[in-house]
């Protein structure tokens, strides 16, 4: 594993059309904003002729890191997939929700097999969580009873706490219990969150449906990410990055690393990406 620029990963030769990248933990570090360098950096891709698409868990809700840092993106894909927001017109562009007998059956599920679990509900129209669950600005979530989900409707992201701060144990626990009718990822090993998309639903299904609508081939895109919910995202680009800090997990799938954060972060590889466009014109 290397860190290297563009050129050295996918189909020789392919040129970059779209670069995709997580934001936590691979653009900035939570509360932090975004640092000037990479600001820089990701106007230079733009100028150079390339897309950037943000990828991130973050719901609608919390976008104002990015696009306040870089107005005048067009979309972004939030919820780990399951949105994908226009930021031009201010508006869900699309959206996969989870079906409502899907989350009454997960829910019961939870009661049996991990009866400790708490759980919230990022919806399209705001975020909703039972008593008891941890939430670090709770007054912006409404309050439902514990197992009880009928309120909840229009369902992109439930996420589930137990108390335990280990991220990893608690997603093998929640994968064993639950299989495949909800695609459990994490992203941060220290929350203690585990967060459930759609089935089948995860943030390289979004970008490929994404990148298939404007003719753009895997091979043309760049990717960035750090932790297990990039993973499937990281595999499937033809430059998929993770981040030298990041997850053993995304550093064992991704074909190449980009710098720490605290190392200049994407920054570098960014401006690399650039110049590689620059100088194909």
């Amino acid at each position: 594993m290397t860190t290297t620029p563009a050129g050295a990963a996918g189909t020789p030769g392919a040129p970059i059309r779209l670069v995709a990248s997580d934001i936590d933990g691979t653009l900035l570090r939570h509360p932090e904003p975004l640092p000037r360098a990479t600001v820089d950096a990701i106007r230079a891709v733009l100028d150079a002729g390339i897309d950037f698409l943000p990828v991130t868990g973050r719901p609608m809700r919390w976008l104002d890191a990015i696009t306040d840092a870089v107005p005048g993106l067009g979309h972004i894909v939030c919820a780990n997939g399951a949105v994908v927001y226009d930021l031009v017109h201010d508006r869900v562009e699309t959206a996969h929700t989870i079906d409502a007998d899907a989350l009454g059956g997960f829910v019961d599920v939870v009661r049996d097999h991990i009866p400790d679990a708490r759980l919230a509900f990022e919806t399209l129209h705001g975020m909703y969580m039972e008593k008891g669950y941890v939430l670090p600005a709770p007054k912006r979530a409404t309050l439902v009873k514990v197992g009880d989900c009928s309120q909840v409707h229009d369902v992109v992201k439930v996420l589930l706490r137990t108390g335990s701060s280990d991220s990893d144990a608690l997603l093998a626990q929640v994968r064993s219990a639950f299989g495949e009718s909800l695609h459990a990822s994490h992203s941060n090993p220290e929350n203690g969150l585990v967060e459930l998309a759609p089935a089948g639903v995860t943030k390289a299904r979004t970008l490929a449906a994404y990148c298939e609508e404007r003719g753009i081939a895997a091979a043309e895109v760049a990717a960035f990410g750090d932790m297990p919910n990039d993973l499937e995202m990281l595999q499937w680009a033809g430059h998929g990055y993770a981040m030298a800090d990041g997850h053993p997990e995304a550093i064992a799938i991704a074909r190449l690393t980009a710098p720490a954060l605290g190392e200049g972060g994407v920054a570098s590889v960014l401006r690399a990406i650039a110049r590689e466009a620059r100088g194909a014109h």
